[in-house]
């Protein structure tokens, strides 16, 4: 891996938060350019966007928490600096991140399914650039695998030795870039407010909960004997909530 991409001095500067940053600029660029398609003011499109990272950051590292408290609560030094180079839990992060968000809408008086639109197209790109940085930093890893492209991960137990495992980040990197060109495609032609967000919130959680299966790393947080991982728990609630949703709002829409 390559966890540091270059120093300035003695100072390293991570891969991660580089292709943090540049996830989170190709978000913003694109949301301005879509945002008057949704009726929604540029500028305040990019300041719903730069609160609702910081709200995410945060959500992502206390879902991260919560996930491994054990850990954490023997030795949480070391828990956060083993995860310095980790954004955390992505869905403990996309739930604060849209709480602040909601918050954010009814203050300036937004739509909040116009915003949650534009939102998650930008959001799927910035997922799939972002994978990129836990590629090169080494977490989020995969289950050991005999085919060709498994890779060996230096920082990774489980590659001690040798074994190799599944790229994971790349895999996510693949499925968003999907689900992104896919919602890029249905915003010019959605049927009904929210529908974008929707379809990325069932998409996503398909994606995240069938990919889960081959996540070899424990710190995301794992039970029922370690079958299920809170990650797909919270996708199973989430396309709960979100199919019925759904179809509601279609129905409501070819009713108007």
């Amino acid at each position: 891996m390559h966890p540091v991409l270059f120093y300035i001095g003695s100072f390293p500067v991570g891969t991660y938060g580089v292709l943090l940053a540049l996830a989170a600029l190709a978000a913003i660029g694109l949301g301005r350019r879509l945002a008057p398609r949704a009726g929604l003011d540029p500028e305040r499109l990019v300041d719903l966007f730069v609160f609702s990272l910081l709200g995410a950051f945060v959500g992502a590292k206390v879902a991260l928490i919560i996930g491994d408290f054990r850990a954490f609560a023997d030795h949480p030094v070391q828990f956060f600096i083993e995860n310095l180079r980790s954004f955390g839990a992505f869905y403990g992060g996309f739930i604060a991140g849209v709480a602040v968000a909601v918050y954010y809408l009814r203050k300036h008086k937004i739509r909040f399914f116009d915003a949650a639109d534009v939102t998650v197209v930008c959001l799927s790109l910035g997922q799939g650039i972002g994978r990129w940085g836990c590629f090169f930093a080494g977490c989020c890893y995969g289950k050991p695998t005999s085919l060709p492209w498994g890779l060996v991960f230096p920082a990774v137990p489980l590659c001690a030795d040798g074994t190799h495992i599944h790229p994971w980040p790349v895999y996510e990197s693949l499925a968003d870039f999907a689900i992104f060109g896919l919602l890029y495609w249905l915003f010019r032609r959605r049927a009904f407010s929210g529908q974008v967000f929707l379809v990325y919130v069932m998409t996503y959680a398909v994606a995240r909960g069938l990919l889960e299966f081959l996540r070899g790393d424990t710190v995301r947080g794992l039970y029922f004997g370690g079958t299920v991982s809170l990650s797909q728990i919270v996708a199973v609630a989430a396309l709960a909530v979100a199919v019925p949703l759904y179809v509601y709002r279609r129905k409501a829409a070819r009713g108007a």
